[in-house]
């Protein structure tokens, strides 16, 4: 099953992002609005 994630506009000088950490695994429930992973950027 594939679920559509959105992720935050990044800004246009920003290429590309990486997932830097999952917070949940396969097969768990998750809410609406619940942080799912943090991604990382080239900038700071």
């Amino acid at each position: 099953m594939t679920t559509e994630i959105k992720v935050p506009v990044l800004p246009e000088s920003v290429a590309d992002a990486t997932v830097a950490t999952w917070h949940v695994s396969v097969g768990d429930t998750v809410t609406r609005d619940q942080n799912l992973v943090d991604i990382e950027t080239d900038k700071v």
